[in-house]
C-alpha cells in the first residue's frame, strides 16, 4: 500500500517521534540500540552503493533518529526527573491546579511550581499529600508554599504520573501556608467554565442523561455511573466516552454544515471552525486527545487556506510533534497514542478503498456504507492492537461492531445535546434526549454481560500472535504490493486469528478445574475455576491500595469476570475495595458473611450502597454455609467479628480434596487443637499472617502426614529442619512467602 509514498515528511516526523518515545525507556540497552540504528542509517549510503540514490532520505532519517534521542535524553534524564535533581529538602511555591482527597486522612493537591528555594522554576508540577487539617482552606487558583522533600512514584504509577506531567510527589510536608487567593490558571478558569455548563447541561434534562452529555459534549465523565464506564470498556468503546478526536470532529462537521446552510463561504467557515477548535481544546482541559486532533484539524485548515489541499497524515504527525514539542511527557500519555494510531488506521484504511466503485441501488449503498464502517474499525483496531493489550491485558471481541451502533448513537446524541444548549431553555428538547441515553445503557450493559464480550489477552502465545499480526498490519501498510486484494485477504484472516486464538483460550480456561493462590504483603487470595464459574476469595486485611493487587493477580491469572467473590470478614475500609473491584472487573456476585454486631450491620449498609448503581448483588451468608462453585465448596470455619482482630479460617473442598488457609494465630492457645484437626484432614495447608496483634513463634508439627503442599504466608509459623526433612520425605511441596502465583496440582 505504500502509505508514505510522496509523504517524506510524515515518514521522517514518524521515525523521530518513535525514537524519542523509545528513549525513554529506562533499558540501556534499548538506548544503545537506537542511538546505532540512527548511525547506521546515516553511514549506509556512504559504504553501499546501491543507497546513494535514497541518500538525502536516509540522512534526514538518521538525523531525526539521532536528535529525538538527545531531546530525549535532555528533558527526561536530565530535567524531568526532579527528584534527582532536588535529594534535600526544599521550599516551594506554587499556584493550585487540583485538589482531590486521597483518603480519609489526606487530601492530594496538584502543585504548578512557580519557585524553589526562592529560584524560579518553570514546568515542574508536583503532587502533595497534607493533612486535611494542614490544607484546609486550600483550592484551586491558591498560591501556597510549603517545605518539603521529593520522592518518584512507585513503578505502577510512574508512566501514568510521567504521562501528566506530574514530576514528583512532596513527602514530609510542614510549614504548608497560604499566600493568597487567585483567580487561578488559564487552565482552572476554563474547568469552572466547564463546570458551570456541567451543571446547565444536567438541569436541562436528568441526572443520567446529563451525565452521558457532559462527558460526550464536554469531557466531564465524573458525574457518570462507574457501572456504564465498566461497560463501555469491555464492549470496546471506552473511546465514546473519553473526549478525542471523533467527538470534535461531530461538533466540526456540524457546525460547518450549519454555516453551510446559511450560505457562509468556505474559507470563512474554515476560520470560524478553527476558532471554535482552539476555544472547545481550553474548555475541555486541554486533553491530548482532543489537543491532538484539534491541532491536526488547524494545520489542516492552513493547509487549505494557503494551497487549497489537504494532507490528512501528514497533518497528524505534525500535530503529534507539536504536542510533544509543547509538552514533551505527552509522549508517554497511551492515550495520545491510541487516538493518534486509531486515526493512523482510519486515514489508511479510507484512502485504501478511496479507488472502489460506488453501487447504484440503494440497499447496496446502505451495505456498502456498513461493511465499510466495519472495516474502518478493524483497521482503527488492528493499529491500537499491540498497545492496548499490552496496555490493559486484554480487549473486546466486540469492538468492531459495538463501535458502529454506539458511534451513530453518539453522534445523535451530540446533535441534540448541542441544540438543548442552545435553546433548551425554550423548548424541552432535553426530553427527547433521555430515550437515547437510556437505549445506549442498555445496550451497553446487555452486551456487556456476555462473559466473553472481553477477553484476556495475557497469553504467551496469544501475546506473540497479537505481535506478529500488528508487525504484519504495518508492512501491509508501508509496503507497495503488487497484489494488494490478496494481501488485504491475507491480513483480514490474520485480524481474525489473532482475535480467536485469546477468545478460544479464555473459554478453554474457564472450563478448567483450577484452585490458585496468590499473596502480596498483607494480600492473602485464592483463584477457583471449575464449570465455568470464577471465584475469587480474599482472606486479607481489605484497603484500596489492596484492590489493586487483587486486580493484578486476577489479570495475571486471564480472569475477566468474577461470578462470585467471597470475602471472609468485615473491614472498615471494605467498600473501598469493592468498589475499586466492580469499576474494573465485572462482578456478579459478592458473599459476606452475616453481620454479628452494629458495627458490621453499618458495613453492610455502606457496601449495598456502593454497588447500588451496579449490576453485582450483595450475598449474606450464614455461619457454616456452604457457597458452591462449580464442583468446589467453600465453607467458611471461623471469623472474627469487626471490631477484634480479622483471624479467619476457610476450606475449598471437591469430592475427597481439601485445601484450608488459616491464620497463623490460630495455631496457639485454645485454637491449636481444633485446627490441627482440620489440617489433618487437608490435602493443602495455607498459613496466613492476618489478624495477629502479638509475636509469638508457632512450629508447624511433622504429624500431618497427607499434606501435598504447605505454603506459609507468615513471619511466625517456622518449621525445624526435622519437620522440614519430614514433608520433603513425604513429598510434600513446600512454599515460604511466595511471589508468584501457585497453581495447585490437583489429585
Amino acid at each position: 500500500m505504500n502509505i508514505f509514498e510522496k509523504r517524506p515528511l510524515c515518514l521522517i516526523l514518524c521515525i523521530g517521534l518513535s525514537g524519542f518515545l523509545i528513549f525513554t525507556s529506562e533499558n540501556i540497552i534499548l538506548k544503545a540500540a537506537i542511538l546505532v540504528l540512527g548511525i547506521l542509517l546515516g553511514i549506509i549510503p556512504l559504504f553501499f552503493k546501491g543507497f546513494k540514490k535514497h541518500k538525502p532520505m536516509l540522512l534526514l532519517a538518521s538525523g531525526a533518529l539521532l536528535i529525538s534521542c538527545l531531546l530525549s535524553f535532555l528533558y527526561f534524564d536530565l530535567y524531568f526527573k526532579a527528584y534527582n535533581i532536588y535529594d534535600d529538602e526544599i521550599e516551594v511555591v506554587g499556584s493550585v491546579e487540583n485538589v482531590t482527597q486521597s483518603s480519609s486522612y489526606t487530601n492530594r493537591i496538584l502543585v504548578k511550581v512557580e519557585t524553589i528555594d526562592g529560584k524560579r522554576k518553570i514546568g515542574y508540577r508536583f503532587y502533595a499529600y497534607p493533612t486535611k487539617a494542614s490544607s484546609k482552606g486550600i483550592i484551586e487558583g491558591s498560591r501556597i508554599s510549603f517545605t518539603a522533600t521529593l520522592d518518584c512514584f512507585s513503578e505502577d504509577s510512574y508512566t501514568y504520573n510521567i504521562s501528566k506531567g506530574i514530576n514528583a510527589y512532596a513527602s514530609d510536608i510542614y510549614d504548608l501556608k497560604i499566600i493568597e487567593y487567585t483567580e487561578g490558571t488559564f487552565r482552572v478558569r476554563f474547568s469552572r467554565i466547564r463546570e458551570y455548563l456541567t451543571r446547565y447541561t444536567i438541569s436541562l434534562s436528568d441526572a443520567d442523561t446529563g451525565a452521558i452529555l457532559s462527558a460526550l459534549l464536554l469531557g466531564e465523565r465524573d458525574y457518570l455511573p462507574d457501572q456504564l464506564r465498566l461497560d463501555f470498556k469491555r464492549i470496546g468503546i471506552s473511546h465514546i466516552l473519553a473526549l478525542s478526536g471523533m467527538h470534535l470532529a461531530i461538533l466540526s462537521i456540524g457546525i460547518g454544515k450549519a454555516l453551510s446552510l446559511i450560505g457562509v463561504k468556505k474559507k470563512a467557515r474554515e476560520v470560524i471552525i478553527a476558532t471554535f477548535v482552539l476555544i472547545y481544546m481550553a474548555i475541555t482541559g486541554f486533553s491530548v486527545s482532543v489537543v491532538r486532533a484539534g491541532v491536526m484539524l488547524i494545520i489542516s485548515t492552513l493547509l487549505f487556506l494557503l494551497s487549497r489541499t489537504k494532507d490528512s497524515l501528514t497533518s497528524l504527525s505534525v500535530a503529534v510533534l507539536i504536542i510533544c514539542i509543547v509538552t514533551p511527557n505527552a509522549i508517554m500519555d497511551i492515550s495520545l497514542w491510541l487516538s493518534a494510531l486509531a486515526t493512523f488506521g482510519i486515514i489508511a484504511f479510507s484512502e485504501y478503498t478511496a479507488s472502489l466503485e460506488k453501487p447504484k441501488s440503494k440497499i447496496s449503498s446502505i451495505m456498502r456504507y456498513f461493511m465499510l464502517a466495519m472495516m474502518a474499525s478493524v483497521f482503527a483496531i488492528s493499529a491500537t492492537l499491540a498497545v492496548s493489550t499490552s496496555s490493559f491485558g486484554g480487549f473486546s471481541v466486540l469492538a468492531p461492531f459495538t463501535t458502529i451502533i454506539f458511534s451513530l448513537l453518539a453522534e445523535i446524541i451530540m446533535y441534540l445535546g448541542c441544540i438543548m444548549l442552545i435553546i433548551g431553555w425554550i423548548i424541552p428538547i432535553g426530553l427527547i434526549i433521555p430515550p437515547l441515553c437510556n437505549l445506549m445503557t442498555f445496550l451497553a450493559g446487555a452486551f456487556s454481560s456476555l462473559k466473553l464480550s472481553y477477553v484476556s489477552s495475557n497469553f504467551s502465545y496469544a501475546t506473540l500472535i497479537i505481535l506478529l499480526y500488528s508487525f504484519a498490519f504495518a508492512l501491509f501498510l508501508i509496503l507497495k504490493l503488487k497484489k494488494p486484494d490478496k494481501a488485504f485477504t491475507l491480513i483480514m484472516i490474520f485480524y481474525a486469528l489473532a482475535t480467536l486464538l485469546p477468545t478460544v483460550s479464555t473459554v478453554k480456561q474457564n472450563y478448567s478445574e483450577t484452585v490458585a493462590y496468590y499473596s502480596d504483603y498483607k494480600c492473602d487470595e485464592m483463584l477457583i475455576r471449575s464449570k465455568n464459574e470464577v471465584c475469587l476469595i480474599n482472606s486479607a486485611q481489605y484497603s484500596k491500595n489492596l484492590a489493586y493487587t487483587s486486580l493484578d493477580f486476577l489479570e495475571d491469572a486471564n480472569v475477566t469476570y468474577l461470578d462470585k467473590y467471597y470475602l471472609t470478614h468485615y473491614s472498615w475500609s471494605i467498600d473501598d475495595e469493592i468498589k475499586v473491584l466492580t469499576y474494573n472487573v465485572m462482578v456478579d456476585k459478592i458473599y459476606l458473611p452475616e453481620p454479628r454486631n452494629e458495627d458490621e450491620e453499618t458495613i453492610l449498609k455502606i457496601v449495598y450502597k456502593t454497588v447500588e448503581n451496579s449490576r453485582t448483588d450483595i450475598v449474606v451468608y450464614k455461619e457454616y454455609e456452604t457457597v458452591y462453585v462449580g464442583d468446589y465448596s467453600i465453607n467458611l470455619l471461623y471469623s472474627e467479628p469487626y471490631g477484634n482482630t480479622s483471624m479467619n479460617a476457610f476450606t475449598v473442598a471437591k469430592a475427597d480434596e481439601i485445601y484450608t488457609y488459616v491464620s497463623s494465630g490460630l495455631l496457639t492457645g485454645e485454637n491449636r487443637a481444633l485446627f490441627d484437626r482440620y489440617i489433618s484432614l487437608s490435602d493443602h495447608l495455607i498459613l496466613g499472617d492476618h489478624g495477629k496483634k502479638y509475636k509469638e513463634k508457632i512450629f508447624l508439627t511433622d504429624c500431618h502426614a497427607d499434606l501435598d503442599s504447605i505454603i506459609i504466608h507468615s513471619d511466625n509459623v517456622f518449621l525445624t529442619q526435622g519437620s522440614m526433612q519430614y514433608y520433603l520425605d513425604k513429598c510434600c511441596n513446600i512454599y515460604s512467602h511466595p511471589e508468584n502465583i501457585i497453581y495447585f496440582q490437583g489429585k
